[in-house]
């Protein structure tokens, strides 16, 4: 049986640790320094022994003495146009070699974990536009997610080269009265208040080819930001079972047992551990085949039934009928919306 001692590790959510020179590097144009605060100091100084990681209470305490010494609480808007962190220069570069903006907008949501593990994207397709969806992951700073947003939007500006403008409206947690100085800095004309953050973009641009395309460093930009995401640490209970799942959904037999076994608990443990997680099985294999379906259909190398057999679907109809509840959209209607033109 899993030593209960260590449930609580299934819990904990670290973040990459580069954020903190960032952060320092910022408030240097104010400055100050994280070295003017004893508790950042002491927080830095615990993240050292953590091989590049740091946990996320301490990022978000460093980012509330950051915004106190720096007393700009824009900072994290402000944070892109002051240093741009190596990891999300290599996630712009593979976006940039993408053959489309489409392609583009897949490998952004892919790969992101390498640039933050407190955030995660979610494509959501309609039938004029599409929207890019930042999910928190336990308890983010908003300074935090709107740093990610500020790069976030400096990357599609990037993206803009030889079309029109790509991001029509951004979404951020802020009082109405601040949106205009968010519209200023993150250089987009409609900032919209609400509870969520998300970025509009034009769907009609997804199938645009990009002048900065390069099919010589794609593959190989894409081999590397794999073999990054795959040494990223695991630390959570759902994070493995999802991991065993992608790894059996081929199979046919994705069943509780063969979940349990190599994790060392039984499948009667497991529910109950991951309805403490506040989610189920049932539910974590309905995200791995959603989150590998709209991959599958993005990269545009197999067909739709090959990818409804792909994802242990017993025949393209189950597929269709899933992927709809999904998106509101068919597969075919995805695919036109979505997909790669390689």
């Amino acid at each position: 049986m899993l030593d209960t001692r260590k449930d609580a590790s299934f819990a904990r959510i670290r973040e990459r640790s580069f954020w903190v020179p960032l952060i320092g590097q910022a408030l240097q144009h104010y400055g100050v320094s994280l070295q003017h605060s004893g508790l950042a100091q002491t927080l830095i100084k615990d993240a050292e022994g953590t091989s590049g990681f740091l946990e996320q209470a301490s990022c978000s305490l460093i980012w509330t003495e950051a915004a106190r010494l720096s007393d700009d609480t824009f900072l994290g808007l402000r944070l892109n146009r002051l240093f741009c962190p190596t990891p999300f220069n290599a996630l712009a570069l593979t976006a940039q070699a993408s053959p489309t903006v489409g392609a583009a907008l897949n490998h952004l949501t892919r790969f992101f974990p390498v640039v933050s593990s407190q955030v995660k994207l979610e494509i959501r397709a309609h039938e004029s536009h599409v929207e890019l969806h930042l999910h928190p992951q336990g308890e983010v700073h908003f300074q935090h997610m709107e740093a990610v947003m500020g790069y976030l939007t400096r990357l599609f500006k990037h993206l803009e080269q030889g079309i029109e403008e790509l991001v029509t409206a951004v979404r951020l947690n802020r009082p109405a009265t601040e949106l205009n100085d968010c519209a200023r800095l993150l250089g987009c004309q409609t900032v919209i208040s609400g509870d969520a953050y998300s970025l509009t973009l034009r769907g009609e641009l997804l199938e645009t080819p990009q002048i900065t395309a390069d099919p010589f460093l794609l593959p190989r930009l894409v081999d590397t930001m794999q073999d990054l995401l795959a040494s990223l640490p695991s630390n959570f209970l759902v994070d493995q079972v999802k991991h065993r799942i992608q790894l059996l959904l081929g199979s046919g037999d994705i069943s509780e047992e063969r979940i349990a076994g190599p994790l060392n608990i039984s499948p009667r443990h497991l529910r109950r551990k991951l309805n403490q997680e506040g989610t189920s099985y049932e539910q974590l294999v309905d995200e791995v085949r959603k989150e590998a379906a709209i991959r599958m259909i993005g990269e545009g190398s197999l067909s739709l039934t090959s990818i409804a057999y792909e994802l242990g679907f017993l025949d393209p109809s189950s597929f269709t009928r899933a992927f709809r509840r999904w998106t509101d959209m068919s597969p075919t209607a995805f695919r036109r919306q979505v997909i790669l033109q390689n």
